[in-house]
């Protein structure tokens, strides 16, 4: 069975959802993903393979790119018009190339390739929503119609997390399957050494890791400083023009860590050294309430307790995981998972049942029964 994905990120530009569970479908599917351009990065116009996934650029619409040219172009109707055109027909010609079934499956979590849906053969077609496609910067107001058209024919959407499906269902004239994010339990759950830089700061560690976004609190950061009981604040991430300066005025406080981003296979080492993990995001932010991130089934997997802004997806099961909407929440909840101590592998077990290839096998199962095929063996 052939699966076609029309994504909206590049397959490798960092480690998503969707590169976790597609990796992870059986041999009986072929996945083919096509990616939006990188404009200036380097971009697979030639089919590349990893794994059981063949990936490949399209140049889909895009908005908010690097170039001008093409940024002037999709600011007027006939421009993206004709970037649309242009996308259908090239990835047309890549899918024949490339053998794929004349009516493949379609997983789709790109609104711009709205075209490519209404016009493509297929023989159903999903919907992974992980992130809402209007909370990043830079959406331009032409983009909502596209949500309506991407949305229209759909058998079924993946939902990432319960309070996106509660919001949805109001307006949704088709199933919404829950599934949410998770974790290489393995991988996180092996033993690694403590980093040299980390290894300097004293004790102890409590940190964060993940992109330095505007979905930060600095009000509960401040808060984690000043009860650091003579440890650190240690942030791992790549920064954001959003909150560079913040970050840069909080450190200067002193008993900060700012240590960067890190390459995917370094992040279990850093997160099993910790002494507790947080996401302090802004509680109030609708963005916020409506995530379910990989980075708690992660801190769990690496045997280390969690503080985060409340996940309707999950119950808080102190001593391993603690939930906190305000500052001096935060900083007592830390302060309470310090103490408490709890074992790595009371941890691991609230992370064991987000483990990537069960929810792989469940989204795998999902599709075939409805599109009517034979279950594995």
């Amino acid at each position: 069975m052939d699966l076609l994905v029309l994504a909206e990120v590049r397959w490798g530009y960092f480690r998503t959802r969707k590169q976790f569970l597609l990796s992870r479908f059986p041999g009986r599917w072929r996945v083919f993903y096509a990616q939006p351009p990188a404009f200036g990065a380097d971009d697979p116009w030639t089919p590349r393979t990893e794994g059981r996934v063949t990936y490949f650029t399209v140049p889909f619409l895009k908005p908010a790119t690097t170039s001008r040219p093409y940024n002037a172009l999709s600011a007027t109707a006939p421009g993206r018009a004709a970037i649309e055109w242009l996308a259908e027909r090239q990835l047309r010609g890549r899918l024949r190339a490339l053998g794929v079934s004349p009516e493949p499956v379609v997983m789709c979590s790109n609104i711009y390739a709205a075209r490519c849906l209404e016009r493509l053969p297929h023989r159903a077609v999903f919907y992974d929503f992980n992130d809402d496609p209007f909370q990043f910067a830079g959406i331009p107001g032409w983009a909502r119609r596209y949500w309506s058209r991407a949305t229209r024919g759909l058998d079924a959407m993946f939902v990432v997390s319960e309070w996106h499906r509660r919001r949805l269902a109001a307006e949704a004239r088709y199933p919404l399957v829950p599934l949410g994010n998770g974790v290489e339990l393995e991988v996180f759950a092996e033993d690694r050494p403590v980093p040299a830089d980390l290894a300097t700061w004293p004790r102890p560690w409590i940190g964060y890791v993940g992109l330095l976004s505007h979905f930060l609190d600095f009000d509960v950061l401040e808060a984690l400083r000043q009860a650091r009981q003579g440890g650190t604040l240690v942030l791992i991430g790549p920064g954001s023009p959003a909150t560079d300066v913040a970050i840069a005025s909080l450190a200067a406080r002193g008993g900060v860590a700012v240590l960067g981003p890190r390459p995917y296979a370094e992040v279990p080492a850093y997160m099993q050294a910790l002494d507790v993990g947080v996401i302090p995001f802004r509680a109030q932010d609708p963005f916020v309430q409506g995530i379910n991130p990989n980075k708690v089934y992660q801190y769990l997997a690496s045997g280390r307790p969690v503080v985060s802004t409340p996940l309707l997806d999950l119950e808080p099961a102190a001593p391993q995981l603690r939930f906190a909407s305000d500052p001096a929440g935060f900083a007592r909840a830390v302060t309470e998972a310090i103490a408490a101590h709890p074992s790595r592998e009371s941890c691991r077990t609230l992370a064991r049942p987000h483990d990537w290839g069960m929810l792989a096998g469940r989204m795998v199962a999902e599709i075939e029964r409805r599109i009517g095929a034979d279950p594995a063996p």
